[in-house]
């Protein structure tokens, strides 16, 4: 996922220390980033750190700032005034979006009887209120479950009950895919922006009987739970991410210090007269829309403009008229923008800073990302959903030279290793699982602890991708061990693809796989062996999918066989040699 690298930053507020370089930094301007970040985190520093026990290891965590989303989310008082969220012809300011807020959270408690640990579910494409709604819920101590909104009706209901949320915060799309589901179970439905604007279950109803009413105060311990984000793994089934409320904060403020760290070694001083802004491009229900687009824009007063769905030229204009500053998402949405006929025609001039993650960028495009936008920094950030996020950044000319890279650990509180299949850790340049410990990474797969002692090497977590570091510290990822895809940013399952293919009675069997794509990143394959061959209508397949799996899960391209597929010596279904095999027919290289 992505990282923020920089300059949404440089607004940070007073209460947890600007971002401008103070006269003392002209000292440091020709260090590192990581020997800046240790001056700063010193016990003198601005930002000083303390080394805590959580179950029985040590880990690195700041000693100041907000400890709870509760006291984190008070921070709008700095911005108050400020535009947070423009949204078509709504804009919203800090103030009257936290007003908002609260009114939902007393909704909550007084009119559903919410009380601390429960599980909310939010299923809904971006919205104001979705925002609102996961401010309010984590502010009171429940637990936040931000759901695929692309989720078939099968998969929602999966991780509804895998949850055990008792409501669920939906828009009118989602609204039509659980209807048997709330009837099934006691599940509780408040409805954003229904069709019907007198729907009796209306979000915008609930809210305005309360506001008036201030946040309601619950305790909340730094280590209780706040999210459950649902990932998909190297079983079947996703799985729920269970983090805590110093894990998220924890990502947000490293991000914040790097920030600062990068100001100053770059001589960035701030225009207080221009407030900082961002292009709320992917799905709130990733770690790189609620993380690094959202609550990361708290620190610093940004706004955010969110898009109703991504359309490059409607990008380009918003851009233009909002004055963007930042644009954050999946590679190719810079790519679509780069290659956009109508870009010319548009004033871009505001943007600042061009970031990515979720999935790889070409070497060939950084380059050509600079050329087309010269006055932006391009950049790339690497992290899980188990991670929050955080993991490893790289910005600037470090990018430029070294397209191939996600960066360097993300310091002061992320370490990378890359361990052998002896879980020794490797040397320079040698390729291996990457590890990292942090005190941002998740605590818990949610009713899943085998998962969850699978994913830990005691305090280190086994991120199931293949990578190594060089002998500058920069981690380049070079395979994922997971059998996992990543099109577009959406993590696909390859097995949950082929479990929903091999249901399918003219099906032997199915093997799912991913290939180079220059706009997706990686775009869904699938060879199969058939017991008819003549007898395969594609367009029926995919309609037949559709009452399994997403649509984005649903493969582009299909490799017909009419016998068994090919098999490594140790009898597995030689995926390698299929893959290949799909590429040349396709005429596609890595």
């Amino acid at each position: 996922m992505v990282e923020g690298t920089g300059l949404e930053n440089q607004q940070a507020g007073n209460r947890l220390g600007g971002s401008n370089p103070s006269p003392s930094a002209k000292k440091k301007m020709k260090k590192e980033i990581e020997e800046i970040v240790t001056e700063l985190c010193s016990p003198n520093g601005e930002f000083p750190t303390e080394n805590i026990e959580v179950n029985g290891y040590e880990y690195l965590t700041f000693d100041w700032g907000p400890k709870t989303l509760f006291e984190y989310f008070n921070l709008y008082k700095d911005h108050k005034d400020k535009e947070m969220i423009v949204y078509e012809d709504e804009r919203w300011t800090y103030r009257e979006a936290y007003k908002f807020s609260s009114a939902f959270a007393n909704s909550l408690i007084n009119d559903f009887g919410v009380k601390k640990g429960d599980r909310i579910a939010i299923a809904s494409r971006n919205y104001p209120e979705w925002i609102f709604s996961f401010i309010a819920i984590t502010s009171i101590g429940a637990i936040a479950v931000p759901m695929n909104s692309w989720w078939t009706s099968k998969e929602l209901e999966y991780g509804i009950e895998d949850s055990d949320s008792k409501i669920l915060i939906v828009d009118e799309e989602r609204l039509n895919r659980i209807k048997s589901l709330s009837k099934k179970i006691n599940l509780k439905i408040i409805v954003i922006r229904p069709d019907n604007k007198n729907h009796k279950n209306n979000w915008i109803s609930y809210s305005r009987k309360y506001l008036s009413e201030k946040m309601p105060i619950f305790d909340i311990n730094p280590v209780d739970d706040a999210t459950i984000l649902y990932t998909s793994g190297s079983t079947g089934y996703p799985k729920g991410v269970c983090s805590s409320h110093r894990s998220i904060i924890s990502t947000l403020l490293q991000w914040m210090v790097v920030a600062t760290a990068r100001n100053i070694k770059d001589s960035i001083i701030a225009n207080e007269e221009i407030q900082p802004s961002c292009l709320l491009t992917v799905p709130l229900f990733h770690v790189t829309g609620s993380h690094a687009q959202f609550m990361l824009s708290f620190l610093s007063g940004r706004k955010m403009v969110i898009m109703y769905k991504w359309e490059s030229e409607k990008a380009l204009s918003l851009i233009e008229k909002e004055k963007i500053t930042t644009l954050n998402g999946v590679p190719t949405m810079t790519l679509e923008l780069m290659r956009d006929e109508n870009r010319k025609k548009y004033d871009l001039s505001s943007l600042k800073e061009l970031s990515g993650g979720g999935a790889a960028r070409p070497s060939s495009h950084v380059k050509e990302l600079k050329n087309e936008f010269p006055n932006a920094i391009p950049g790339l950030g690497y992290g899980l959903t188990e991670t929050n996020a955080a993991g490893a950044v790289i910005s600037g000319d470090d990018y430029l030279n070294r397209p191939g890279s996600t960066g360097k650990p993300t310091p002061p509180l992320t370490k990378i290793k890359i361990v052998d299949s002896n879980n020794k850790e490797c040397n320079e340049n040698e390729v291996g699982e990457v590890w990292i410990k942090s005190i941002t990474n998740f605590s818990k797969y949610w009713n899943n602890e085998e998962a969850t002692n699978e994913a830990f090497f005691n305090d280190w977590f086994r991120s199931g991708d293949l990578g190594y570091l060089d002998e500058d510290n920069f981690l380049y990822i070079v395979d994922r061990a997971k059998d996992i895809v990543i099109r577009g940013g959406e993590n696909i399952s390859c097995l949950e693809v082929e479990d929903a293919i091999n249901k399918h009675p003219n099906i032997i069997e199915a093997s799912v796989y991913g290939i180079p794509d220059e706009r997706l990143g990686e775009k869904l394959c699938c060879s199969i062996s058939l017991k008819e061959l003549n007898n395969f209508n594609e367009s029926a397949f995919n309609k037949y999918l559709k009452d399994y799996i997403a649509n984005f899960k649903i493969p582009e391209y299909y490799d017909l066989h009419e016998d068994k597929l090919p098999r490594t010596a140790s009898g597995k279904i030689y995926k390698l040699r299929l893959r290949d095999e799909t590429k040349a027919k396709l005429n596609i290289t890595d």
